[in-house]
């Protein structure tokens, strides 16, 4: 009867081993998180990090999808972006309500760490390279969060020693996030923004700043004030127009009201070209331009994906990553993507709780 006990075993388990067959060409944990951001290397490795055991946690994997460095210092908190060149890793989050900037050697020596307090709370930063050896950091507060404090945006900008070149603040009413930010060849800096008044719902809204870190424009995209929304995504189409993602609360029947996904066109002096909504009881938390110039939406329950025309918005298909998952109850998210050389998709987010990478084929 004992060598019946693992076979017993792993017929019970088989159900909720099928439960969600994964429609992917790789895919792997580490550890206990979430994967915030993964970006595809010169050398076609990728590097990814977020966070994993409650620490920051970076990985490079080479182009064999095996594990190059990961490096997890001794804080509390998480990484949310980073950069990988022959000269070593920069990578930027927060820990204990700071931004924190870690600079890395080839090898994973620590070369530098930051800490920064702008004087309000910093969940995430973003790094834009503005340079050969210089970078902008962008940092808020994470838009699903509530603060009594003040929020704000921090720009920060070093050079790869770690001195800070300039740093600003901007303040602008109760509550106002930065989730993500975007730059074009010019250096004028584009943030999709979460704002939200006392008492008030939040609002989506993506603004333009320039290279001096002084808003030229802001273009609000769902201030409806009987229903809430977040901005999380844009990108530089570089052709004269931003795309725009996030979510947006609609009503739906029976009453009450359910998360929709959006996405929104927006050209570079502000001008609305459409909004569409792609899926429901989600959020658009990541886009990008393929190499074949397609604009794709990663939904981030449940890791649906989307391509949209780049001039109209209209649908051009649904890719699912799982086969059963159901977005209002799943523990499947997606944070972002990005496009490998062989035009597959390298994704990364969590899974049952679980820093999650995998790799998606079109």
């Amino acid at each position: 009867m004992k060598n019946l006990a693992p076979f017993v075993l792993l017929i019970l388990l088989l159900p909720a081993c099928n439960k969600k067959t994964r429609d992917v060409a790789w895919e792997r944990t580490y550890g206990a998180g979430e994967a915030n951001y993964v970006k595809v290397t010169s050398d076609s490795g990728l590097i990814a990090c977020g966070m994993s055991a409650g620490k920051p946690y970076l990985i490079r994997l080479d182009r064999n999808k095996k594990t190059k460095i990961d490096l997890s210092p001794e804080l509390s908190g998480r990484f949310t972006s980073s950069f990988y060149d022959t000269s070593g890793y920069i990578v930027a989050g927060s820990s204990g309500g700071k931004m924190l900037l870690m600079r890395y050697s080839i090898t994973g020596k620590k070369l530098w760490e930051k800490t920064l307090n702008p004087g309000f709370t910093i969940d995430r930063t973003q790094l834009i390279q503005i340079g050969s050896n210089n970078y902008l950091a962008v940092g808020s507060a994470d838009p699903d969060t509530i603060y009594s404090g003040q929020t704000g945006i921090a720009f920060i900008s070093v050079d790869s020693t770690g001195q800070v070149l300039k740093e600003q603040n901007y303040l602008n009413g109760f509550f106002l996030t930065a989730n993500e930010a975007s730059v074009d060849n010019s250096g004028n800096i584009y943030l999709a923004l979460t704002r939200r008044e006392a008492g008030a719902e939040p609002r989506a809204s993506v603004a333009r700043f320039n290279n001096s870190f002084q808003k030229i424009w802001e273009t609000e995209l769902a201030n409806n004030p009987a229903f809430g929304a977040a901005a999380l995504a844009v990108i530089d189409e570089g052709g004269g127009n931003l795309f725009i993602g996030g979510r947006t609360e609609l009503p739906q029947d029976g009453g009450g009201t359910i998360n929709n996904s959006f996405v929104a066109s927006v050209s570079v002096s502000g001008a609305l070209n459409w909004k569409k909504y792609p899926e429901i009881a989600n959020s658009a938390a990541a886009l990008l331009i393929t190499s074949a110039g397609e604009l794709t939406v990663l939904n981030s329950n449940c890791y649906f994906l989307n391509k949209l025309d780049n001039a109209s918005g209209s649908d051009g298909g649904r890719t699912r990553m799982f086969d059963e998952c159901d977005p209002k109850t799943t523990d499947a998210f997606a944070f972002d993507f990005d496009e490998d050389i062989n035009g597959d998709l390298v994704v990364a987010g969590s899974l049952n709780g679980s820093f999650y990478l995998a790799v998606k084929s079109l």
